[in-house]
Protein backbone atom coordinates (compact mmCIF):
# COMPACT_ATOMS: atom_id res chain seq x y z
CA UNK A 1 0.00 0.00 0.00
CA UNK A 2 3.16 2.38 0.76
CA UNK A 3 3.91 1.98 -2.97
CA UNK A 4 0.63 2.70 -4.22
CA UNK A 5 0.61 6.14 -2.80
CA UNK A 6 3.52 6.93 -5.29
CA UNK A 7 1.07 6.62 -7.81
CA UNK A 8 -1.08 9.26 -6.40
CA UNK A 9 -4.37 10.53 -7.91
CA UNK A 10 -6.39 8.77 -10.81
CA UNK A 11 -7.70 10.54 -13.89
CA UNK A 12 -10.92 10.09 -13.86
CA UNK A 13 -12.49 7.42 -15.82
CA UNK A 14 -9.44 4.60 -15.43
CA UNK A 15 -10.52 3.15 -12.28
CA UNK A 16 -12.12 0.07 -14.08
CA UNK A 17 -9.32 -0.19 -16.20
CA UNK A 18 -7.23 -0.25 -13.33
CA UNK A 19 -9.78 -2.79 -11.29
CA UNK A 20 -9.17 -5.07 -14.15
CA UNK A 21 -5.53 -4.58 -14.19
CA UNK A 22 -5.45 -5.67 -10.31
CA UNK A 23 -7.62 -8.27 -10.55
CA UNK A 24 -5.29 -10.16 -13.28
CA UNK A 25 -3.04 -10.12 -9.93
CA UNK A 26 -5.17 -10.97 -7.82
CA UNK A 27 -5.99 -14.22 -10.00
CA UNK A 28 -1.92 -15.07 -9.73
CA UNK A 29 -1.39 -14.17 -6.79
CA UNK A 30 -4.27 -14.52 -4.49
CA UNK A 31 -5.80 -16.86 -2.11
CA UNK A 32 -5.91 -20.30 -3.97
CA UNK A 33 -7.01 -24.12 -2.66
CA UNK A 34 -5.89 -27.70 -4.18
CA UNK A 35 -8.90 -28.07 -6.50
CA UNK A 36 -10.39 -30.87 -7.57
CA UNK A 37 -13.17 -32.79 -6.35
CA UNK A 38 -12.19 -31.32 -3.01
CA UNK A 39 -11.14 -28.00 -2.11
CA UNK A 40 -8.21 -28.02 0.44
CA UNK A 41 -6.74 -25.16 2.31
CA UNK A 42 -4.14 -24.69 4.46
CA UNK A 43 -5.22 -23.10 8.06
CA UNK A 44 -3.80 -22.89 11.63
CA UNK A 45 -5.72 -26.28 12.44
CA UNK A 46 -4.55 -28.16 9.45
CA UNK A 47 -5.73 -28.82 5.85
CA UNK A 48 -9.74 -27.73 6.10
CA UNK A 49 -11.17 -28.64 2.98
CA UNK A 50 -14.86 -28.77 0.79
CA UNK A 51 -16.74 -30.14 -1.84
CA UNK A 52 -16.56 -28.72 -4.79
CA UNK A 53 -19.79 -29.08 -6.87
CA UNK A 54 -21.65 -28.05 -10.39
CA UNK A 55 -19.34 -26.74 -13.42
CA UNK A 56 -17.83 -23.33 -11.97
CA UNK A 57 -18.05 -21.97 -15.47
CA UNK A 58 -17.31 -17.89 -15.58
CA UNK A 59 -20.06 -15.36 -14.29
CA UNK A 60 -22.22 -18.47 -12.39
CA UNK A 61 -23.36 -18.03 -8.77
CA UNK A 62 -21.98 -19.55 -5.62
CA UNK A 63 -24.15 -21.57 -3.19
CA UNK A 64 -22.27 -22.37 -0.20
CA UNK A 65 -23.71 -25.39 1.39
CA UNK A 66 -23.15 -25.36 5.25
CA UNK A 67 -24.05 -29.26 6.94
CA UNK A 68 -26.19 -29.82 9.84
CA UNK A 69 -25.18 -32.07 12.93
CA UNK A 70 -23.97 -31.50 16.40
CA UNK A 71 -21.78 -32.83 19.13
CA UNK A 72 -19.35 -35.25 16.79
CA UNK A 73 -21.89 -35.21 14.28
CA UNK A 74 -21.73 -33.48 10.85
CA UNK A 75 -21.05 -34.38 7.25
CA UNK A 76 -20.27 -31.63 3.92
CA UNK A 77 -22.15 -34.85 1.96
CA UNK A 78 -25.56 -33.73 3.15
CA UNK A 79 -25.31 -29.92 1.78
CA UNK A 80 -23.92 -31.18 -1.31
CA UNK A 81 -27.11 -33.47 -2.15
CA UNK A 82 -29.52 -30.55 -1.26
CA UNK A 83 -28.61 -27.33 -1.57
CA UNK A 84 -27.76 -27.46 -5.81
CA UNK A 85 -28.74 -25.00 -8.53
CA UNK A 86 -27.81 -24.92 -12.50
CA UNK A 87 -26.76 -21.41 -12.29
CA UNK A 88 -24.38 -21.87 -9.68
CA UNK A 89 -21.55 -23.72 -8.76
CA UNK A 90 -21.54 -24.83 -5.25
CA UNK A 91 -18.93 -25.36 -2.21
CA UNK A 92 -19.64 -27.53 0.58
CA UNK A 93 -16.87 -27.27 3.67
CA UNK A 94 -16.59 -30.08 6.14
CA UNK A 95 -16.62 -28.60 9.89
CA UNK A 96 -13.81 -28.53 11.62
CA UNK A 97 -14.89 -29.01 15.04
CA UNK A 98 -18.32 -30.44 15.18
CA UNK A 99 -20.15 -28.81 17.40
CA UNK A 100 -23.70 -27.24 17.67
CA UNK A 101 -22.22 -24.11 16.49
CA UNK A 102 -19.75 -24.66 14.15
CA UNK A 103 -20.06 -22.14 11.33
CA UNK A 104 -20.64 -19.49 13.92
CA UNK A 105 -16.95 -20.31 15.56
CA UNK A 106 -13.96 -17.98 14.98
CA UNK A 107 -12.46 -21.15 12.74
CA UNK A 108 -15.96 -21.80 10.65
CA UNK A 109 -16.27 -18.10 10.19
CA UNK A 110 -13.07 -17.60 8.78
CA UNK A 111 -13.48 -21.17 6.54
CA UNK A 112 -16.45 -19.72 4.62
CA UNK A 113 -14.88 -16.22 4.20
CA UNK A 114 -11.48 -18.02 2.77
CA UNK A 115 -13.76 -20.16 0.60
CA UNK A 116 -15.80 -17.17 -0.81
CA UNK A 117 -12.69 -15.05 -1.53
CA UNK A 118 -11.32 -18.44 -3.39
CA UNK A 119 -14.31 -19.22 -5.24
CA UNK A 120 -14.05 -15.23 -6.79
CA UNK A 121 -10.42 -15.52 -7.62
CA UNK A 122 -9.94 -18.98 -8.53
CA UNK A 123 -13.46 -19.42 -9.93
CA UNK A 124 -14.79 -16.10 -10.90
CA UNK A 125 -18.03 -16.37 -9.88
CA UNK A 126 -20.24 -13.21 -10.10
CA UNK A 127 -19.99 -11.42 -6.42
CA UNK A 128 -23.39 -10.47 -6.90
CA UNK A 129 -24.86 -13.85 -6.95
CA UNK A 130 -23.36 -15.46 -3.54
CA UNK A 131 -25.33 -17.42 -1.39
CA UNK A 132 -25.21 -19.27 2.24
CA UNK A 133 -27.55 -22.28 2.85
CA UNK A 134 -28.12 -24.91 4.94
CA UNK A 135 -30.54 -26.59 7.66
CA UNK A 136 -29.97 -27.35 11.27
CA UNK A 137 -26.65 -26.55 12.44
CA UNK A 138 -25.92 -25.12 8.76
CA UNK A 139 -29.29 -23.16 9.02
CA UNK A 140 -27.99 -21.71 12.53
CA UNK A 141 -24.67 -20.81 10.47
CA UNK A 142 -26.24 -18.91 7.32
CA UNK A 143 -28.35 -16.89 9.75
CA UNK A 144 -24.96 -15.92 11.26
CA UNK A 145 -23.18 -15.23 7.73
CA UNK A 146 -26.38 -13.16 6.68
CA UNK A 147 -26.07 -10.95 9.77
CA UNK A 148 -22.28 -10.24 9.87
CA UNK A 149 -21.65 -10.40 5.87
CA UNK A 150 -24.68 -9.41 4.25
CA UNK A 151 -22.34 -7.24 2.02
CA UNK A 152 -20.74 -10.79 0.92
CA UNK A 153 -24.31 -11.91 -0.04
CA UNK A 154 -26.91 -11.92 -2.13
CA UNK A 155 -29.19 -14.51 -0.36
CA UNK A 156 -29.42 -16.65 2.72
CA UNK A 157 -31.39 -19.96 3.49
CA UNK A 158 -30.69 -20.22 7.29
CA UNK A 159 -33.60 -23.35 7.39
CA UNK A 160 -34.45 -25.01 10.67
CA UNK A 161 -31.79 -23.68 12.75
CA UNK A 162 -31.30 -20.90 15.78
CA UNK A 163 -29.75 -17.55 16.57
CA UNK A 164 -27.55 -16.98 19.19
CA UNK A 165 -29.78 -16.10 22.10
CA UNK A 166 -29.66 -15.38 26.26
CA UNK A 167 -29.96 -17.51 28.30
CA UNK A 168 -29.98 -20.26 25.46
CA UNK A 169 -30.93 -20.08 21.76
CA UNK A 170 -32.42 -23.78 21.86
CA UNK A 171 -35.81 -22.51 23.21
CA UNK A 172 -39.18 -23.63 22.41
CA UNK A 173 -41.13 -20.09 22.74
CA UNK A 174 -40.09 -16.58 21.61
CA UNK A 175 -40.97 -15.88 25.21
CA UNK A 176 -38.32 -17.29 26.62
CA UNK A 177 -35.85 -15.41 24.57
CA UNK A 178 -34.42 -12.62 27.03
CA UNK A 179 -32.16 -11.00 24.07
CA UNK A 180 -30.84 -12.37 20.90
CA UNK A 181 -27.12 -11.51 19.61
CA UNK A 182 -26.84 -8.11 18.61
CA UNK A 183 -24.75 -7.16 15.77
CA UNK A 184 -26.99 -9.58 13.51
CA UNK A 185 -30.37 -8.98 12.68
CA UNK A 186 -30.51 -5.43 11.48
CA UNK A 187 -27.89 -5.62 9.26
CA UNK A 188 -30.19 -7.81 7.04
CA UNK A 189 -31.94 -4.96 6.09
CA UNK A 190 -31.29 -5.33 2.12
CA UNK A 191 -30.73 -9.01 1.98
CA UNK A 192 -33.09 -11.66 0.38
CA UNK A 193 -33.73 -14.00 2.92
CA UNK A 194 -36.01 -17.80 2.45
CA UNK A 195 -36.30 -20.05 5.74
CA UNK A 196 -38.39 -21.53 7.48
CA UNK A 197 -38.74 -23.84 10.57
CA UNK A 198 -41.02 -26.46 12.19
CA UNK A 199 -43.26 -25.47 15.56
CA UNK A 200 -42.67 -28.83 16.73
CA UNK A 201 -38.27 -29.09 16.24
CA UNK A 202 -36.95 -30.58 19.14
CA UNK A 203 -33.36 -30.43 17.50
CA UNK A 204 -33.38 -26.61 16.76
CA UNK A 205 -36.44 -24.99 18.72
CA UNK A 206 -38.31 -22.44 17.03
CA UNK A 207 -38.23 -19.94 19.83
CA UNK A 208 -35.33 -17.76 18.72
CA UNK A 209 -36.29 -17.70 14.90
CA UNK A 210 -39.81 -16.86 16.37
CA UNK A 211 -38.54 -13.94 18.37
CA UNK A 212 -36.26 -12.57 15.48
CA UNK A 213 -39.77 -12.61 13.26
CA UNK A 214 -41.62 -10.27 15.27
CA UNK A 215 -37.76 -7.63 15.55
CA UNK A 216 -38.37 -7.80 11.68
CA UNK A 217 -41.68 -6.70 11.60
CA UNK A 218 -40.62 -4.01 14.57
CA UNK A 219 -37.48 -3.24 12.04
CA UNK A 220 -40.23 -2.95 8.85
CA UNK A 221 -42.47 -1.00 10.67
CA UNK A 222 -39.91 1.72 11.42
CA UNK A 223 -38.30 1.58 8.31
CA UNK A 224 -40.23 1.39 5.21
CA UNK A 225 -39.09 -0.16 2.09
CA UNK A 226 -36.38 -2.01 4.71
CA UNK A 227 -36.56 -6.00 5.46
CA UNK A 228 -38.72 -6.30 2.19
CA UNK A 229 -36.86 -9.80 0.96
CA UNK A 230 -37.23 -11.63 4.13
CA UNK A 231 -39.21 -14.88 3.44
CA UNK A 232 -40.03 -16.76 6.86
CA UNK A 233 -42.84 -18.99 7.56
CA UNK A 234 -43.06 -21.31 10.28
CA UNK A 235 -45.39 -25.09 10.17
CA UNK A 236 -47.30 -26.28 12.94
CA UNK A 237 -47.07 -29.85 13.37
CA UNK A 238 -43.47 -30.11 11.71
CA UNK A 239 -40.40 -31.78 13.47
CA UNK A 240 -36.84 -31.32 12.54
CA UNK A 241 -37.81 -32.08 8.54
CA UNK A 242 -38.06 -30.11 4.89
CA UNK A 243 -41.81 -28.88 4.52
CA UNK A 244 -43.74 -30.06 1.16
CA UNK A 245 -42.25 -28.27 -1.66
CA UNK A 246 -38.94 -27.29 0.61
CA UNK A 247 -35.97 -26.78 -0.17
CA UNK A 248 -36.73 -26.66 -4.03
CA UNK A 249 -38.84 -23.47 -4.07
CA UNK A 250 -36.41 -22.20 -1.44
CA UNK A 251 -33.45 -22.76 -4.09
CA UNK A 252 -35.71 -21.57 -7.58
CA UNK A 253 -36.73 -17.47 -5.75
CA UNK A 254 -33.12 -17.17 -3.75
CA UNK A 255 -31.02 -18.15 -6.80
CA UNK A 256 -33.03 -15.27 -8.59
CA UNK A 257 -31.92 -13.00 -6.38
CA UNK A 258 -29.00 -10.19 -6.85
CA UNK A 259 -26.70 -8.66 -4.72
CA UNK A 260 -27.34 -4.55 -4.37
CA UNK A 261 -24.24 -3.87 -3.63
CA UNK A 262 -24.76 0.00 -3.61
CA UNK A 263 -27.89 0.58 -1.42
CA UNK A 264 -29.70 3.52 -0.88
CA UNK A 265 -29.65 2.39 2.50
CA UNK A 266 -27.57 0.72 5.10
CA UNK A 267 -28.13 -0.20 8.59
CA UNK A 268 -25.03 -2.14 10.49
CA UNK A 269 -24.37 -2.92 14.02
CA UNK A 270 -21.68 -4.47 15.22
CA UNK A 271 -20.60 -6.85 17.35
CA UNK A 272 -16.82 -7.09 18.51
CA UNK A 273 -16.74 -10.04 19.77
CA UNK A 274 -20.07 -12.43 18.73
CA UNK A 275 -21.15 -15.35 20.35
CA UNK A 276 -19.17 -18.50 20.49
CA UNK A 277 -16.20 -16.83 22.32
CA UNK A 278 -12.84 -18.40 21.07
CA UNK A 279 -11.86 -21.38 22.90
CA UNK A 280 -8.34 -21.80 25.00
CA UNK A 281 -7.52 -23.99 22.27
CA UNK A 282 -8.38 -21.98 19.44
CA UNK A 283 -5.24 -21.26 16.98
CA UNK A 284 -7.31 -18.03 15.07
CA UNK A 285 -9.45 -14.84 16.71
CA UNK A 286 -12.13 -13.55 15.78
CA UNK A 287 -12.85 -11.97 12.10
CA UNK A 288 -12.54 -7.91 12.84
CA UNK A 289 -14.99 -6.80 9.42
CA UNK A 290 -13.72 -3.32 8.89
CA UNK A 291 -15.54 -2.84 5.63
CA UNK A 292 -19.44 -2.74 4.81
CA UNK A 293 -21.52 -2.02 1.39
CA UNK A 294 -19.89 1.53 0.71
CA UNK A 295 -18.70 2.34 4.59
CA UNK A 296 -15.49 1.59 5.97
CA UNK A 297 -14.30 1.90 10.13
CA UNK A 298 -11.04 1.20 10.47
CA UNK A 299 -11.36 0.88 13.90
CA UNK A 300 -15.19 -0.61 14.90
CA UNK A 301 -16.80 -0.01 18.24
CA UNK A 302 -18.47 -2.87 20.05
CA UNK A 303 -22.42 -1.79 19.74
CA UNK A 304 -22.05 0.94 17.41
CA UNK A 305 -24.94 1.19 15.07
CA UNK A 306 -24.22 3.29 11.96
CA UNK A 307 -27.18 4.02 9.50
CA UNK A 308 -26.25 5.71 6.69
CA UNK A 309 -28.30 6.43 3.47
CA UNK A 310 -27.94 8.04 -0.08
CA UNK A 311 -29.25 10.04 -2.34
CA UNK A 312 -27.81 11.05 -5.97
CA UNK A 313 -24.76 13.19 -4.33
CA UNK A 314 -26.10 13.55 -0.83
CA UNK A 315 -25.54 11.35 1.94
CA UNK A 316 -26.67 11.16 5.61
CA UNK A 317 -24.99 9.52 8.04
CA UNK A 318 -25.74 9.00 11.96
CA UNK A 319 -23.70 7.50 14.46
CA UNK A 320 -25.88 5.74 16.78
CA UNK A 321 -24.85 3.67 20.35
CA UNK A 322 -20.54 4.04 20.43
CA UNK A 323 -19.08 5.75 18.21
CA UNK A 324 -16.68 4.23 15.47
CA UNK A 325 -13.00 5.80 15.17
CA UNK A 326 -11.90 6.13 11.45
CA UNK A 327 -15.24 5.80 9.66
CA UNK A 328 -15.05 6.94 5.82
CA UNK A 329 -17.64 7.00 2.99
CA UNK A 330 -16.58 4.97 0.33
CA UNK A 331 -17.69 6.03 -3.31
CA UNK A 332 -17.08 5.39 -6.70
CA UNK A 333 -18.56 6.60 -10.44
CA UNK A 334 -21.62 4.28 -10.73
CA UNK A 335 -22.81 5.63 -7.08
CA UNK A 336 -22.11 9.67 -7.88
CA UNK A 337 -22.11 12.14 -10.65
CA UNK A 338 -18.27 13.06 -10.82
CA UNK A 339 -18.79 15.91 -11.93
CA UNK A 340 -20.91 17.24 -9.06
CA UNK A 341 -20.49 18.30 -6.02
CA UNK A 342 -20.84 15.91 -3.28
CA UNK A 343 -22.87 16.64 0.27
CA UNK A 344 -22.22 14.05 3.45
CA UNK A 345 -23.99 15.21 7.10
CA UNK A 346 -23.01 13.03 10.05
CA UNK A 347 -25.71 13.71 12.30
CA UNK A 348 -27.57 16.19 10.27
CA UNK A 349 -24.54 18.74 10.28
CA UNK A 350 -22.67 19.11 7.28
CA UNK A 351 -18.95 18.01 6.95
CA UNK A 352 -18.09 17.67 3.77
CA UNK A 353 -19.30 19.41 0.01
CA UNK A 354 -16.98 19.20 -2.44
CA UNK A 355 -15.34 17.07 -5.55
CA UNK A 356 -13.76 13.72 -3.59
CA UNK A 357 -10.84 13.22 -5.94
CA UNK A 358 -10.25 9.13 -7.09
CA UNK A 359 -6.82 7.47 -5.60
CA UNK A 360 -5.18 4.39 -6.99
CA UNK A 361 -4.46 4.08 -3.31
CA UNK A 362 -8.42 3.58 -2.50
CA UNK A 363 -8.71 1.11 -5.80
CA UNK A 364 -6.02 -0.81 -4.48
CA UNK A 365 -7.59 -1.09 -0.34
CA UNK A 366 -10.93 -1.66 -1.55
CA UNK A 367 -10.24 -4.55 -4.30
CA UNK A 368 -8.04 -6.09 -1.31
CA UNK A 369 -10.13 -5.57 1.39
CA UNK A 370 -12.64 -8.13 -0.08
CA UNK A 371 -11.79 -9.62 -3.50
CA UNK A 372 -14.89 -8.33 -4.74
CA UNK A 373 -14.35 -7.00 -8.27
CA UNK A 374 -18.43 -4.89 -7.57
CA UNK A 375 -17.50 -3.57 -4.02
CA UNK A 376 -14.41 -1.49 -5.34
CA UNK A 377 -14.21 2.28 -4.60
CA UNK A 378 -11.68 4.94 -6.30
CA UNK A 379 -12.71 7.54 -3.69
CA UNK A 380 -13.86 8.00 -0.29
CA UNK A 381 -14.91 11.08 2.55
CA UNK A 382 -13.90 11.00 6.17
CA UNK A 383 -16.97 10.69 8.22
CA UNK A 384 -15.98 12.83 11.37
CA UNK A 385 -16.47 16.13 12.54
CA UNK A 386 -14.12 19.23 12.33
Amino acid sequence: LREADDFGALEEGTWLAVRDALWKSVKKHGPKGKPGAKLTIDSPYGPLWAFVGGKGKRGKGLILGLHGGGEGAGSASEPKGTWQHKSCMGLYPQGLVLTGDNWNTVHGEKHILTLIEIAKAQYDIDPDRVYSMGFSMGGTGSWHMAGRFPDLLAGAAPCAGVVMARPKSAVPTKEEVVSIQYGIVPNVRNLAMYYFIGLEDRNCPPGTYLFVEDLLDELREADPGGYAKVRFKSYPGLAHAMPPGEPANCIKWLTEQKRDAYPAKIVWEYALHPFPLPEDHDKTSRFVQRWFYWLRCDRPADRMEVVAERKGNEFDVSFLGAEPEGAYLLLNPEMIDVEAEVVVRLDGQEIYRGRPQPTFRDVVESLDARLDKTLVFDRKVPLWKE
